[in-house]
């Protein structure tokens, strides 16, 4: 195995994800001439592998990517539009088979600001090219360590990149690995754990389908209750110890996420951890879905026994 040392960077950010492909171009649009490297696991090609929960925008998230990354057009021409929020409860829980059986709040116009829902690995695909392109390297390794050097001393990014190991130098790291949390336990800085949490203990069980019958969920016409789309708003549904999400994610490929996040206390992690688990509790529990996710073709299923 051979150690190499690169050029020096100005800024090195572990992770290629959501953060990391914003946190870059971010920073090339303000800053001309600045040197940034990009370092994940993860090849440039994203695949179904790569597809994770957080598909759903808020209206200054997509204010921050559409004004403060400029990509209006290629949100518009790439990524569903988000029609607000939804939220369903059942009126009687044993009965759940269709959309009548629920009480609702719909969102009935257009929001006043924009905002979508995101294929998230469609989208970390095309920012990591976009920045390839405005200068960006991208180093397709592992960090297996980070040096952080005291005052205006370079810092150390160690990285495994196939049979060979790496040593990055920059005046700035950026942490966005998510869940690996490499500064944070580099420096003892991480809690885990519901008392660090205000209480809260909850996994998350999900899965993608496409070409649904969305009819089951609704026909589309409600002249008199809204002038926008039921379907590609963020639907809410809910029940005792849980709650479901249901987000459309691509309209070429016409993928639906729907998943729930539950209370271990109320519901624990082996009613819930695999797809077969998973479809039953909403058998059961919300029909409605279950017959959605029936009607269409299953991509994935995936389970995190800790969301916080």
């Amino acid at each position: 195995m051979q150690n190499h040392q690169l050029p020096e960077y100005d800024v090195v950010i572990m992770g290629a994800g959501f953060v990391g492909v914003c946190q870059a171009r971010h920073l090339m649009l303000n800053i001309p001439g600045i040197k940034v490297a990009l370092i994940d696991p993860r090849p440039e090609k994203r695949t179904e592998k790569d597809l994770k929960i957080g598909e759903s925008t808020v209206e200054i998230a997509n204010l921050f990517i559409c004004k403060e990354l400029g990509l209006y057009e290629y949100m518009i021409e790439n990524h569903p539009p988000k029609f607000g929020l939804n939220f369903h409860w059942p009126k009687d829980p044993v009965k759940t088979g269709n959309i009548d059986d629920y009480y609702h709040v719909w969102t009935n116009r257009q929001p006043h600001l924009a905002s979508s829902q995101l294929n998230r690995a469609k989208f970390e695909r095309d920012l990591l090219k976009m920045n390839k392109k405005m200068g960006a390297d991208f180093y397709n390794g592992r960090v297996v360590d980070v040096d952080l050097a005291p005052g205006d001393e370079l810092h150390t990014v160690k990285v495994k990149l196939n049979n060979e190991s790496i040593e990055l130098s920059a005046k700035h790291v950026v942490d966005a690995a998510g869940r690996k949390f490499i500064i944070g336990r580099k420096t003892d800085n991480v809690v885990f754990g519901a008392d660090n949490l205000y209480g809260v203990n909850t996994g998350s069980a999900w899965v993608r389908v496409k070409n649904v019958d969305r009819s089951i969920f609704h026909s589309g016409y409600d002249p008199n209750g809204a002038s926008c789309s039921h379907y590609y708003a963020t639907n809410h549904w809910f029940g005792h110890g849980h709650w479901l999400w249901m987000i459309p994610t691509d309209t070429q490929s016409m993928e639906l996420s729907i998943g729930v996040i539950h209370h271990h206390n109320v519901i624990p992690a082996n009613h819930i951890n695999s797809e077969e688990k998973f479809k039953n509790f909403l058998k059961e529990n919300h029909n409605i879905l279950y017959q959605l996710i029936q009607s269409g073709e299953p991509i994935d299923f995936n389970y995190l026994p800790r969301v916080g």
